[in-house]
């Protein structure tokens, strides 16, 4: 059970970021939001596929 609530976490944490990733897309500087976006997703695939 412990392992599908990490899990849960890691792919809201990425979709928080692909969100962010989207929503940039429709600013002024979507460059900038891109490489925002990044941030939350490589958070969330390192806490679901790194070192355990």
């Amino acid at each position: 059970m412990d392992t599908v609530v990490a899990y849960a976490i890691s792919a809201f944490i990425v979709g928080f970021g692909i969100g962010i990733f989207i929503a940039g897309l429709n600013s002024g500087a979507p460059a900038l939001w891109a490489c925002v976006a990044l941030i939350p997703i490589a958070i969330g695939l390192l806490s679901a596929f790194g070192p355990k």
